[in-house]
């Protein structure tokens, strides 16, 4: 488990770095030809694209991944307990809203890519249009395989936070047992579970509401036995 965890990880990662770097090479190439072709229809497109690439920036995929990777693999209880204490809730709402944000970009590519097309077709702009092209090709095929790998972590997270969590320490002779997640769980009686499926041309992100159960087991991590 350890190990497709950190593949997963290692994946997610490698998609992100490659995805900024697309990112910037699509942003010089909209900055630069803006004056040129602000007012066609095909570049308001593609200034779409750019809004939806700027939005998954502003998530900071890197961090909240990290936090939870940290999580999952995370060798020092104690930063373990305060993550999962402070931020299961948070880890929810901004993967969902990831995930939302992902599914939705590659429709706006797909309509870029479309005039672009027609655009190439009339052998107007051909250095552009290929450039172009080339780009939206390419953060496609980041986005999609993101969303897919983004799905995989918040199924991950969403099973983690639907089991009560709570771990015993000793410390100079003294057991302490904390207890956490009782209030989100609380308050959050169903949960949700994604799933992409494939029609035509992009995955579709799909939500399914479950009810929560709450489930007790106990494991080690370090040195404080926890109860997961």
């Amino acid at each position: 488990m350890d190990t497709e965890i950190r593949s997963l990880e290692d994946r997610l990662k490698s998609f992100l770095e490659q995805l900024n770097t697309e990112y910037g090479i699509f942003e010089r190439i909209v900055y630069k030809n803006k004056n040129q072709h602000r007012r066609s229809s095909y570049f308001q497109y593609l200034l779409k694209v750019r809004r939806d690439l700027r939005l998954l920036q502003s998530a900071k995929l890197d961090e909240i991944l990290a936090c939870c990777f940290h999580v999952f693999t995370g060798k020092k209880p104690k930063q373990k307990l305060h993550l999962l204490e402070s931020h299961v809730p948070d880890f929810m709402e901004r993967l969902l809203g990831a995930a939302r944000l992902l599914s939705q970009m590659v429709e706006p590519m797909l309509k870029a890519a479309t005039e672009i097309s027609i655009l190439l077709a009339q052998s107007f702009f051909m250095g552009f249009s290929l450039t172009i092209l080339a780009s939206l090709a390419r953060l496609r095929v980041l986005v999609q395989q993101i969303l897919l790998d983004f799905v995989s972590t918040f199924n991950m997270v969403s099973s983690l936070s639907q089991k009560k969590q709570s771990v015993k320490i000793t410390q100079e002779g003294i057991e302490v047992c904390l207890g956490f997640l009782e209030i989100f769980i609380q308050k959050n009686k169903y949960f949700v579970t994604l799933e992409c499926t494939w029609e035509t041309y992009k995955f579709l992100l799909v939500e399914r509401t479950h009810k929560r159960s709450l489930t007790n087991q106990v494991g080690d991590v370090g040195d404080a036995s926890v109860l997961l």
